[in-house]
């Protein structure tokens, strides 16, 4: 139940942080229109140091749902698909195993 919000905060942390180095790299007068008004001259460095606040607050928040469902899987020793190793019939190819009645080659 955790994955919807570990996703929607990883969205709102990568655009986040494309607004923050769009106002601390582009300066005011270059700014795209839908950013908000074009007064003065230089980059909006509030602006831009709110958005990357913005951005590592929700990457930590993201950070800390996966830690904390990692914990709870360890806890009650259950392991989804994706983590989980391989089993060693999965992990090794299957080998075609020769009686030690037969030569080897037939």
């Amino acid at each position: 139940m955790k994955w919807p919000w570990i996703i929607v905060l990883l969205i709102v942390g990568v655009l986040a942080a494309l607004l923050a180095a769009e106002y601390l790299s582009v300066s005011i007068h270059a700014l795209p229109s839908f950013l908000g008004q074009h007064k003065g001259r230089g980059h909006y460095r509030k602006r831009g140091a709110g958005a990357a606040l913005i951005a590592l607050l929700a990457f930590a928040g993201a950070g800390y749902l996966i830690y904390r469902g990692r914990q709870a899987e360890k806890k009650t020793g259950t392991v989804s698909a994706s983590v989980a190793p391989p089993s060693p019939a999965e992990a090794a190819p299957a080998e075609i195993a020769e009686s030690p009645d037969q030569p080897a080659g037939q």
